[in-house]
């Protein structure tokens, strides 16, 4: 299983959707999910520190209290399956499975900070790969630059 987290919300310039982005943990694989308007103002809420009365992000606070005012539980987000271009997804609650939609259970991974994962097979077969901005790889390269000595390199041949 490959974890995956929240990456950002971003609009395509091709439509008016929001797309949410969920990356895979220390690669630069990522699942494209389109979401609705009120999940992608739930997550830019979710992101924001000082939007904690925004109306959208309120049912997962509400979801986030009732369950913690239940006790202790653990928690974790599996994505199921996908399907006519609709992902499946569920939240296990103490091990039991509960169906949802994957933005909401990705959103209450968020705001609970518990543990969202996919299928290998999903992630290879789904995942798009995201090349390094150029500006990072200039980055790397003069970090690189300015730790390298000459004695690195070792003798030239003559």
């Amino acid at each position: 299983m490959a974890t995956v987290s929240i990456v950002g919300v971003q609009m395509l310039e091709s439509s008016d959707q929001p797309v949410l982005m969920l990356g895979q943990a220390w690669t630069t694989r990522f699942l494209l999910v389109w979401v609705d308007a009120q999940v992608a103002a739930a997550l830019f809420s979710a992101a924001d520190p000082d939007s904690q009365d925004d109306p959208s992000l309120r049912a997962y606070e509400l979801f986030a209290r009732a369950l913690a005012a239940t006790g202790e539980h653990e928690l974790s987000g599996r994505i199921t399956g996908w399907s006519d271009g609709v992902f499946s997804a569920e939240l296990v609650i103490d091990g039991e499975p509960v169906p949802g939609r994957l933005s909401d259970i990705a959103v209450l991974s968020h705001t609970m900070g518990f543990p969202l994962e996919c299928p290998d097979e999903l992630m290879a077969q789904l995942a798009v790969e995201a090349f390094e901005d150029e500006n990072d790889v200039v980055e790397e390269f003069r970090s690189f630059l300015d730790e390298v000595e000459a004695d690195d390199f070792g003798e030239e041949n003559p």
